[in-house]
């Protein structure tokens, strides 16, 4: 009797382990599945699709005074900031609610900004509205989608595949180097185009903080902007001005709870071109 029990034992612990390996191994293949077909998506991409930016020339400074006659030259024509420009018209053909481009130079990170009816839409789907894992790069449902606010949340998955899709670099801002070699991005939008000077990166625990929508007065603006410069996980020049344009980008952390989350924080300014 008691060998049965063991036996009875034995076959459900070996039922359990098998059924658990099994759920593993499929579950692995079906990540591994989901991120190549992520990584797929935007490799497809029409190449025109994705905005140029142009190099612009570097100013050479003379550190003391010359006696050296100067050369006149002629003027070297001023270069446009940008090469071709995005066509939203065409993009939107694709992807129906987008509302800009985000893209840091030198990073991974060059998508579509969209925008859904809720803060769930987006975050397992990708641009063109089919499910993924992946999810997408988007604006809080609550902003205005011709950035107009003065305070914009801009969320994305913190992925390890696909050399760090979506926000999965922005980890990289806990190092003052990656910082300083990556202080700004730019934002595409059918309405102007910007660069987003960057600020500030702190973590915050989501169920008691959230980034703020709008600030109600300039104390409050100062309170805050003090407070996540002190927490900052990198040290930037840029303090912005009550009235300014913030814009935060929220990812999750690294082995951090379900409800933390990393922000990135910047300054936007239009660009004239």
């Amino acid at each position: 009797m008691k060998n049965n029990i063991k036996l009875i034992i034995l076959c459900i612990i070996l039922g359990a382990t098998f059924a658990f390996t099994a759920f593993f191994g499929v579950s692995l293949a079906l990540e591994i599945r989901a991120n190549r077909q992520g990584e797929e998506f935007f490799a497809e991409m029409p190449v025109d699709f994705l905005p140029r930016i142009a190099v612009l020339p570097v100013p050479i400074i003379l550190d003391e005074p010359t006696d050296e006659p100067i050369l006149e030259e002629e003027p070297t024509p001023k270069p446009e900031p940008f090469l071709p420009l995005l066509d939203f018209d065409e993009l939107r053909e694709s992807f129906p609610s987008i509302v800009g481009w985000i893209q840091s130079e030198g990073t991974i990170i060059n998508y579509p900004i969209v925008q859904g009816r809720d803060n769930d839409f987006y975050l397992r789907r990708l641009p063109d509205r089919t499910s993924h894992i992946w999810g997408s790069i988007y604006m809080d449902f609550r902003n205005a989608s011709d950035f107009s606010d003065t305070n914009i949340v801009i969320y994305g998955h913190n992925m390890r595949a696909g050399g760090g899709a979506k926000f999965g670099t922005l980890r990289y801002y806990g190092s003052q180097t990656y910082f300083e070699n990556h202080p700004s991005m730019f934002i595409f939008t059918p309405y102007s185009n910007y660069v987003l000077m960057l600020f500030a990166g702190y973590t915050l625990d989501a169920t008691r903080e959230v980034p703020p929508m709008r600030f109600t007065n300039e104390a409050h603006f100062d309170r805050f902007i003090d407070d996540i410069l002190r927490r900052s996980i990198f040290q930037s020049d840029v303090r912005p001005n009550y009235g300014d344009t913030i814009v935060f980008l929220a990812t999750c952390t690294d082995g951090g709870s379900d409800n933390e989350r990393l922000i990135i924080a910047g300054v936007l300014h239009p660009i004239a071109i």
